[in-house]
């Protein structure tokens, strides 16, 4: 009777939070997103930062993931258009390939050829021709910014747990640009439900390749001051919201498009596309 009382007691005892938390951080996010109906216990631990924090820390160890995103393409009839997101996990180095699973599918969405879409912390961000599409593909939720500029740019500041849209609203005319730029900062976390905005100004440049978020800096390369002319990197800082010009080789800028900018063992490095550059 004491054993089967002692059996009783230990059967009922609860789940130590702590190991509850670390069983919760091995679902996948759609799991997740279920469990958060079971309990209030359970939406509080989902929900909360710390969690937030410990689920990417331990999905960038042992959840790699490869994410692709492409659309139907403008040639397409409007009805037909689609922006697919796919991602694939895979664990094991030694093979070669893996299959890939459809994420999420965003209706009317269709990106022209200079487009670009950007994974950062998680979410993918993708520009195109006035708003700027904000994807979450662990939750299959989507937002769209009203970003009323010819770029915008995502990244994600560490230290104050948010992500923000860069976006640039006014662009020099040639031959002379104006003597400055305004960019908008859309911010997101951080305690905050919704996008708040600010805006400030910078020296002019032309933007000339697509961005790449490397550990809370945004980086893309530029003509400073007028086209043509001194190439650079524009490095903009998340946390401060701040752009710094970092002098860049002529090979990096000058193609303009046939230029890429990537991210090689946590450095910001270029793959020149022309034929006729050595890098």
């Amino acid at each position: 009777m004491k054993r089967e009382k002692r059996q009783h007691i230990e059967a009922d005892d609860p789940i130590p939070l702590d190991l509850e938390e670390a069983i919760l951080t091995r679902l996948l996010a759609k799991s997740l997103m279920k469990f958060l109906c079971m309990s209030k216990m359970w939406y509080s631990i989902i929900r909360n930062q710390r969690f937030i924090n410990s689920y990417y820390a331990m999905s960038s160890t042992i959840r790699s993931r490869f994410t692709i995103a492409f659309c139907c393409g403008s040639q397409a009839k409007f009805d037909d258009w689609r922006l697919f997101v796919f991602s694939s996990s895979y664990d094991d180095e030694k093979y070669s390939s893996f299959a890939t699973t459809l994420h999420m599918t965003i209706p009317s969405v269709s990106l022209c050829s200079a487009s670009a879409c950007l994974s950062v912390h998680g979410l993918i961000g993708c520009t195109i021709s006035g708003p700027f599409i904000v994807c979450n593909p662990n939750t299959n939720k989507y937002t769209i910014l009203p970003c009323a500029g010819p770029r915008t740019f995502l990244g994600y500041d560490p230290v104050g747990d948010q992500f923000k849209a860069l976006t640039m609203l006014s662009c020099p005319p040639p031959p002379q640009p104006h003597g400055f730029l305004v960019y908008e900062v859309s911010t997101l976390g951080g305690g905050e439900s919704s996008w708040t905005r600010n805006k400030f100004t910078s020296p002019p440049h032309f933007t000339v390749t697509n961005s790449q978020y490397i550990n809370g800096f945004v980086y893309y390369g530029a003509w400073t001051p007028t086209r043509t002319t001194n190439p650079v990197i524009v490095c903009f800082d998340v946390r401060y919201e701040r752009l710094s010009f970092i002098k860049a080789p002529m090979a990096v800028v000058c193609w303009e498009g046939e230029s890429i900018l990537i991210e090689y063992r946590g450095k910001l490095a270029s793959i020149a596309r022309h034929p006729y550059v050595k890098v």
